[in-house]
């Protein structure tokens, strides 16, 4: 069975290379709500695209009110659920190409959402098929669940999950190979400060960076009054250290770093901390002073542990990081988005409390200090077993569990796991410029995941 598989894929790969261009060219990014799309016309059109190619092969489909679209395999008792998302975050700056064109270079396809997730969810459909065309046996039913609001908190999911009940064992192609059991919580949230500088002859006029709470961006802007350029040359020589570009033209600051997921900051380079260094090196009024040494001072530029917030821990699941990803500030009034990755170990009082107090001796006041917990399924259950052996069986790569700061779409599930499509220590650029997805990695993991449907299903 295992050559009938590998070769159906050989076979199918450039049709499975068209479906996941046609996806991409849809920017999926979440918009306004409609009637019957709630999360705007390009994620509900992604979702619709994806679900007419999935009728093509004769499945049952269903639009659960535009939220959640379901590909069933068969009508026997839900057994497995595939979880993939449609939507995706927004293209960013500083692509070499098209980031809603698909362009295959050196084995590899480049474009926004060929790794996160929509190459992986098109693997998914196509295991489907290849079990109903190879005439694998299976009794039970997978049901493939596309989302469309991942990116932005997965409220398509509480919604589907109001009226559908959980399934038994769920697995998600968005992460890296092998499995990912562990899934630290979440604590990403917006904090706020009003400022006064109508006195003020040198004072930062605007900030903005950022778009995705979840993402470190690639820029970051600012308008200065009454800085000169060689005070900023000064302050640019200072804040050298950042590895960070920034240009100045008299009135606008743009500082240039390296845009990566928020759950891995280290793989970026945040331009917003940097931006902040070097504000901190310009001789302000003291209102802006103050303001700027404030942001310095919660967000030291190269620390990603939750350091200067006072809840740096870890366990089990690795260590906290803490990223801020989005700034505000115009007309006095600042609004900053901070994402934060939580250990088993964190909890309110150690770590939401914690922040809050913090940026409150500093002036700012946070929305709420709700948390997500983190997330743990035991690698001994029959269900990871099966996962694992069959990896192993199809890349020849020892299979074992692995824990990610990264939350997941099965994050809330109790048998839920992430699994692939992406090869072991594949870094793919997802939320950032130039995402790509090796083309094998497609084979390999629809492969995976179709061993692994008939195997669970049979």
């Amino acid at each position: 069975m295992k050559r009938e598989i590998i070769d159906y894929f050989k076979k199918n790969k450039d049709e499975m290379i068209k479906a996941i261009s046609e996806l991409v060219a849809v920017p999926s990014v979440r918009g306004a709500a409609e009637e019957g799309k709630p999360f705007g016309k390009k994620p509900y059109e992604a979702l619709m695209l994806a679900l007419k190619k999935a009728e093509s092969f004769g499945f049952k489909t269903a639009s659960c009110d535009g939220y959640v679209g379901t590909v069933d395999l068969n009508g026997g008792e839900q057994e497995l659920a595939v979880l993939a998302h449609l939507d995706v975050v927004p293209a960013g700056e500083g692509w070499d190409t098209d980031p809603y064109t698909v362009v295959e270079k050196d084995g590899m396809i480049f474009g926004r959402g060929v790794s996160d997730d929509k190459g992986p969810a098109v693997a998914a459909l196509y295991a489907m098929k290849a079990v109903k065309d190879l005439n694998l046996p299976v009794s039970k039913n997978c049901r493939l669940i596309l989302g469309t609001d991942e990116e932005c908190g997965s409220g398509d999911l509480k919604y589907y999950f109001s009226k559908n009940e959980y399934p038994k064992y769920a697995f998600t192609p968005d992460a890296n190979f092998p499995v990912t059991n562990g899934e630290k919580g979440r604590f990403t949230k917006h904090f706020y400060r009003t400022v006064d500088f109508s006195n003020c002859k040198k004072y930062i006029k605007s900030i903005d960076a950022g778009e995705a709470a979840n993402a470190v961006p690639a820029f970051a802007k600012a308008e200065l009054i009454g800085v000169t350029k060689e005070e900023i040359d000064i302050a640019a020589e200072k804040a050298k250290h950042t590895n960070a570009e920034f240009t100045f033209d008299g009135e606008k600051l743009i500082c240039s770093g390296t845009s990566a997921h928020a759950s891995l900051p280290e793989n970026g380079n945040n331009p917003i901390t940097a931006l902040f260094e070097l504000l901190s090196y310009i001789d302000f009024d003291s209102e802006c002073t103050e303001f700027a040494d404030s942001l310095k001072a919660l967000f030291p530029h190269g620390k990603y542990n939750g350091e200067a917030l006072g809840v740096d821990m870890s366990d089990m699941l690795g260590r906290l990081t803490l990223t801020l990803d989005v700034v505000r500030f115009e007309n006095g009034k600042f609004d900053g988005c901070f994402d934060t990755r939580t250990p088993m170990s964190a909890t309110k009082e150690n770590c939401a409390d914690v922040i809050a107090a913090s940026l409150r001796k500093h002036g700012f006041e946070i929305e709420n200090t709700k948390m997500r917990e983190a997330h743990y399924v035991d690698e001994n259950s029959d269900f990871i077993k099966t996962l694992l052996r069959t990896y192993e069986d199809y890349s020849g790569d020892k299979g074992e569990c692995i824990s990610m700061g990264g939350g997941t779409y099965v994050h809330d599930i109790e048998n839920g796991v992430a699994f692939g499509a992406i090869s072991r220590d594949t870094v793919t650029n997802m939320h950032g410029a130039n995402e790509f997805m090796p083309i094998e990695d497609i084979l390999t993991a629809a492969a995976i995941f179709t061993e692994v449907i008939a195997e669970i299903c049979r």
